[in-house]
């Protein structure tokens, strides 16, 4: 009499059971990445905006810095001014402090001396620098400011009477017994966009300059310059402190390439001025990454309760087979009962290898202590160093992604298998730190294009970090070289005392690769203080 378990209608039973527990957990795991993958994205977002500010805090600063630099050439005694303010003397100091700057290509200057005010207007061309009659709304503005008294750290004010709009840029009013001088910048903001594109060339990610009135001062597109962009909307952001301000940030519709973006918007983006900073990220650039490590985890899961319930399933069949086979012996072959009993066994055991081997295969694919181990990782890497962990993230994609590909025939090229073994021994790495010398690597060109079992490299590093200990004072040091018609993988010998037998069960699916395609065999054991496994290189032809 058959146990109950045995039943079809029970196996049905486990096997729906079974899969809504691991849907379940799925389901449950799933809205925990889906929190780390938000702040990855958070994490990206900040890298890109900053990398922005960054450029503009960098070329508008050097920019200002020209007044600064050179009010301390005439207070420091190093210009004109201390001798004579002679016209000569004032444009070759100033032609080589003022216009010093490439994207500055107009720059102007006014000198008091008694009841005459003289003012001079210089410009930069392709044939040098000359004088220019001075523009009317300069010269207006120029006389305004000798006039200020303790002004902003910054005199600046934007004129759009000419062809586009220009920014003014004054000095300190410099005063001594033999007069009054003042000079500034005169910048053509469509002028200054065309000196950026090599500094900030058109990409995926967009920063655009507005003033308090949200005016744009500067954008990498001509049509936009001097209209206003933005009107923030601030009940719909989300706002954090960064460096003493705060940085507002919403989703939009990208005005330029028409396409959903993360816009932040980084007030007082330059030091002296009431400008914001706008940068637009595209939200694919945010979600790309995010995105594939949440389909990879849906296909390995789906991939686990495929397994499952194939598992099931051929058990099932299994027993209907035997029980059908057992039958038959029973009635028509009692004489024969022995013998068949003894076939049976035969093939059983036979059937049981062979599923063990690839079942074997099958955990060295999909490791979950690998893959929990490497989100742990991870989880410490994000706080510590946001680049590095995105790094840690790509290759986790890339090993899961060369773990899934098919290979009918269980070979590999060693090119290929060298890729996807930097790639693992990358997170094995950052997991042990100091405790894994980097890898030695010295393969022969010829040896690329060579095959050996897929995943052989990984399942001997893999055993070697398995079986060694791995200390900063006792690192573990892993060698893979070319040697004769082989790979031999090497590694110092230093046991953990606590590591359980695992059968060998990596070492037996290379012996049995190997014994498939021919006589080549697989080498490995002590020799003085290392362990050593030696690969043969197979050249198949089709």
């Amino acid at each position: 009499m058959k146990l109950a378990l045995q039943k079809p209608r029970y196996l049905i039973v486990i096997g729906l059971t079974v899969f809504l527990c691991i849907i379940g957990i799925i389901l449950f795991t799933g809205s925990l990445v889906e929190k780390r993958m938000t702040r990855i994205s958070e994490f990206a977002g900040a890298i890109l905006f900053k990398q922005k500010l960054s450029v503009f805090n960098y070329e508008f600063n050097n920019i200002l810095n020209i007044n600064r630099n050179a009010v301390k050439v005439f207070e420091e005694g190093k210009g004109p001014y201390t001798e004579e303010l002679s016209d000569e003397n004032l444009q070759k100091t100033l032609r080589q402090v003022v216009l010093a700057e490439k994207k500055v290509n107009r720059a102007w200057y006014a000198v008091v001396k008694g009841r005459d005010t003289s003012f001079f207007y210089l410009v930069r061309n392709k044939e040098g620098v000359h004088k220019a009659a001075m523009p009317d709304e300069v010269k207006t503005w120029a006389k305004q400011q000798f006039f200020i008294q303790n002004g902003p750290m910054v005199r600046s004010s934007m004129s759009d009477k000419r062809d586009t709009l220009h920014w003014l840029t004054a000095s300190d009013l410099l005063q001594s017994p033999k007069g009054k001088l003042i000079f500034g910048l005169d910048i053509n903001l469509q002028e200054l966009r065309l000196a950026f594109y090599d500094i900030d060339p058109i990409t995926f990610t967009f920063g655009f300059l507005v003033d308090e009135n949200g005016v744009c001062i500067y954008s990498p597109y001509e049509k936009v310059i001097g209209k206003k962009l933005y009107q923030m909307r601030m009940e719909k952001m989300n706002t954090r402190v960064i460096g003493g301000g705060k940085i507002r940030s919403e989703k939009a519709m990208s005005d330029s390439i028409q396409i959903p973006v993360k816009r932040y918007y980084i007030p007082n983006a330059i030091v002296g001025l009431k400008w914001t900073l706008v940068v637009d990220v595209p939200s694919f650039l945010l979600e790309e990454d995010v995105t594939a490590i949440k389909n990879y985890s849906v296909y390995l899961g789906l991939i686990a309760v495929s397994i499952i319930i194939g598992l099931i399933w051929l058990y099932q069949r299994r027993w209907q087979k035997e029980f059908i086979i057992r039958r038959e012996v029973e009635i028509n072959l009692q004489e024969l009962s022995m013998e068949k009993q003894a076939l049976n066994l035969i093939a059983e055991r036979q059937q049981k290898e062979n599923a063990l081997l690839q079942l074997g295969k099958l955990k060295e694919k999909v490791n979950p202590h690998f893959l929990f181990n490497s989100l742990s990782s991870l989880n410490a890497l994000i706080a510590q160093d946001p680049d590095l962990a995105k790094s840690f993230v790509v290759k986790l994609s890339r090993v899961y992604r060369y773990v899934l590909e098919s290979y009918p025939n269980g070979l590999a090229t060693v090119e290929e298998e060298l890729r996807f073994m930097n790639e693992y021994f990358f997170l094995l790495k950052i997991r042990f730190g100091e405790g894994l010398e980097p890898l030695t690597l010295q393969i022969s060109e010829a040896h690329l294009q060579g095959k050996i079992p897929f995943m052989s490299l990984q399942t001997l590093i893999e055993n070697a970090v398995k079986h060694n200990i791995l200390s900063k004072s006792n690192p573990l040091k892993i060698r893979i070289e070319s040697l004769g018609e082989g790979i031999m993988v090497s590694n110092n010998l230093q046991l953990r005392p606590d590591v359980r037998d695992s059968g060998k069960q990596g070492l037996n699916y290379l012996q049995s690769t190997y014994a498939y395609f021919g006589n080549q065999q697989l080498k490995y054991g002590v020799e003085g203080d290392q362990y050593q496994c030696f690969l043969p290189v197979l050249y198949l032809t089709e």
